[in-house]
């Protein structure tokens, strides 16, 4: 796990929580879940693009892919990334993206790389993480609004909703914390999630009930979702 801290922490540091972005006009969002096959680990990792401000849906790659790293709390990037890249890889061939929303933490992470730093450092791409669960950090209310903050009391999440409707928003890469929870709220429609984490989480779910025969006999295959 030596080698996984050190790269997490090399993402870190190479994560930039500045705007650096032009104008948005098409974000993909990443969601992945684990088929129960047996005898054998496959995840599904759907990449969606959808036009900005309408969150119109502009496009869908799902890839299937044999994941060979266990779950292990603070790695799960490591983890996810075997089915996300190559969904978000294909659907960058396809159409432009200009920012990333990844279901999952960004800096709001014991060494601050979750999965959308993960993703937006490799892809270099604006990213934001949006998760359900409080990774790390403690609560702190700010002028009525509430933020996660780390060890140094940095401020890392914003907390959106209440009770069980509660989302923690941090940045992944080349967006601010501010702006990253200003986009969100532009972003949120119908449930608590925002359009393109609810949209590729539905995705997810009902192709895990489809594909529901055994992966077939190449390492990653595509469907047009």
């Amino acid at each position: 796990m030596s080698r996984a801290y050190k790269a997490q922490k090399y993402i870190a540091q190479s994560a930039v929580l500045e705007d650096r972005f032009h104008r948005i006009r098409t974000i993909v969002g990443l969601d992945v879940s684990y088929p129960n096959w047996r005898f054998s680990s496959w995840g599904i990792g759907v990449a969606v693009a959808l036009a900005y401000p309408s969150m119109r849906i502009l496009d869908c790659i799902a890839a299937v892919a044999r994941v060979c790293v266990p779950y292990i709390p603070g790695l799960l990037a490591f983890r996810e990334m075997a089915v996300l890249a190559p969904a978000l890889a294909r659907i960058q061939k396809r159409t432009s993206v200009d920012l990333i929303v990844v279901d999952g933490h960004g800096i709001a992470h014991p060494r601050r790389a979750g999965i959308a730093t993960h993703v937006g450092v490799v892809f270099d791409k604006p990213s934001i993480g949006v998760a359900k669960k409080k990774l790390y950090g403690v609560y702190r209310e700010e002028k009525n609004d509430i933020y996660i903050v780390d060890d140094e009391q940095r401020p890392i999440a914003g907390v959106l909703g209440e009770g069980s409707r509660r989302i923690f928003v941090s940045p992944g890469h080349r967006v601010s914390l501010m702006t990253s929870i200003r986009l969100i709220k532009s972003m949120l429609r119908r449930g608590k999630l925002p359009e393109p984490t609810r949209i590729a989480d539905k995705i997810t779910k009902d192709l895990k009930k489809k594909i529901n025969s055994g992966p077939p006999g190449m390492e990653v295959y595509y469907i047009q979702c």
